[in-house]
């Protein structure tokens, strides 16, 4: 796996940046204001778990336990690239909302204030990703 693949994505106004970290354990990506989080999101794992290990700082960024993910695509085997990964913005009252692609599937949401935000293959909400409602 790739040992560390950091990506930024600069809203089309450049308010905001979307930081999208792969450490070759797990991805997350981060919603910054002027270089401040102001949300965060789990994306997928590489490795599996069977418990939580968030109440351990050391552990950061946590792995999300695999009876809290779809394996369909909360576990990614293979290496991510810089051409996997896209970010849409889309503009909701006044505020830019992220929508992050990878393999051109959407793998999560954030927007200021989700912490976390919503992530597509979590299936249970915990400190680290909330459930994604797909219509």
């Amino acid at each position: 796996m790739n040992t560390n693949l950091v990506l930024n994505f600069q809203s089309p106004e450049p308010l905001l940046t979307l930081t999208f970290e792969d450490t070759g354990k797990v991805a997350y990506a981060y919603l910054k204001n002027d270089g401040k989080i102001v949300g965060d999101v789990w994306l997928y794992n590489h490795l599996s778990i069977d418990k939580p290990e968030w109440d351990n700082p050391n552990n950061a960024p946590f792995l999300n336990p695999t009876s809290y993910i779809n394996p369909n695509g909360g576990i990614i085997k293979k290496d991510i690239t810089i051409h996997d990964v896209l970010v849409d913005w889309e503009k909701e009252n006044n505020s830019y909302v992220a929508y992050i692609y990878i393999f051109e599937d959407l793998y999560g949401v954030i927007a200021e204030g989700d912490k976390p935000g919503y992530a597509r293959y979590a299936t249970v909400s915990n400190p680290i990703a909330k459930v994604m409602e797909i219509e």
